[in-house]
């Protein structure tokens, strides 16, 4: 258990009293004068009315802090209550206004669209869709939005075509295998 008196900080393991004694024989062996006991209700009375250093006079408890009412004079806005004045050899300390970026919306890559068009359906077409999905990328990135849009459209339409080139030559083969 830590002492919390002169010696605050030392572990004494085999204290277990009361404070008071333990101090008393602390300072006993520093050769220190003990001070005297407590005794409370002596019949010192504390005063009501704290002294106040500063020269104003007391006010009793409650008493309006300064003057009711509307306010004398107030700052205008983005003015400090009280006016900075600068000081020789004092640097001025200039305020950049904050600004808020609000997120870009990203055009669709439509890059698996691709890839499955490549594989599936029509390879060169395929390859131009994954060519302007994998740029409709980069301008998002970069924050080029009318760049990423139009990369984003052409590689929808490249996409579709293929698409509908792909299905025409499988229902074609098909109706071949089947008819003959």
């Amino acid at each position: 258990m830590y002492n919390q008196g002169p010696t605050v900080g030392r572990i004494n393991p085999a204290f277990s009293g009361p404070q008071d004694e333990q101090d008393y024989l602390e300072k006993s062996r520093m050769s220190q004068s003990v001070p005297p006991p407590y005794y409370p209700n002596t019949g010192y009375q504390i005063s009501r009315v704290n002294p106040i250093p500063s020269g104003y006079p007391n006010q009793p408890y409650g008493a309006p802090a300064g003057p009711q009412g509307p306010y004398t004079q107030q700052p205008y806005p983005g003015m400090s209550a009280y006016p900075q004045v600068a000081y020789v050899g004092q640097t001025g300390v200039t305020v950049q206004p904050t600004v808020f970026v609000a997120p870009v919306q990203a055009a669709p890559d439509y890059l698996c669209y691709s890839i499955f068009t490549m594989l599936f359906c029509c390879l060169p077409l395929g390859i131009a869709a994954v060519v302007y999905s994998c740029y409709t990328r980069d301008a998002n990135l970069a924050g080029q939005r009318e760049l990423a849009m139009s990369n984003s459209r052409a590689a929808l339409i490249l996409n579709n075509v293929a698409l509908g080139i792909g299905l025409t030559i499988i229902v074609m083969a098909n109706a071949l295998i089947f008819t003959v």
